[in-house]
C-alpha cells in the first residue's frame, strides 16, 4: 500500500462562508477510506480547498481516481452540490514536510 495526499479545490456559483468550509472538513473526516483528514479552507469567497490522505494498492492513477471520487463525495455530503471540482492534486507525502494543510 502507498499513501498519497489529495488536495482539491472546488468553485461554487454562490458565495461560500466559514460554515461551508466547516461542513466540508467534517464531510472529509467522515468519508470511508480517508486515512487522515487535513480539513478545508475558504479561498476567494466562492472557492474552497480540502485535503486528505489515502492509501491505495497500486499507483498514483488509483489515487487520482479514488481521490476525485472522494472529493466529489465530500462536496455532496457538505451540501455543496453546485460546487465544481476545478483542481485535483495528488502527491506523495514529503519527508518531514507539511502534510495536510488546506
Amino acid at each position: 500500500m502507498s499513501e498519497y495526499l489529495v488536495r482539491f479545490t472546488a468553485v461554487n456559483p454562490d458565495p461560500l462562508d466559514e460554515g461551508d468550509a466547516r461542513r466540508l472538513a467534517d464531510a472529509i473526516r467522515a468519508i470511508p477510506g480517508v486515512d487522515e483528514a487535513g480539513g478545508a479552507a475558504l479561498g476567494d469567497g466562492q472557492s474552497v480547498t480540502g485535503v486528505f490522505a489515502i492509501e491505495v494498492d497500486q499507483a498514483m492513477a488509483d489515487a487520482a481516481r479514488d481521490g476525485s471520487r472522494m472529493a466529489k463525495e465530500a462536496l455532496k455530503a457538505a451540501d455543496l452540490d453546485d460546487a465544481k471540482l476545478v483542481d485535483l492534486r495528488i502527491s506523495l507525502p514529503a519527508e518531514g514536510g507539511p502534510r495536510l494543510t488546506p
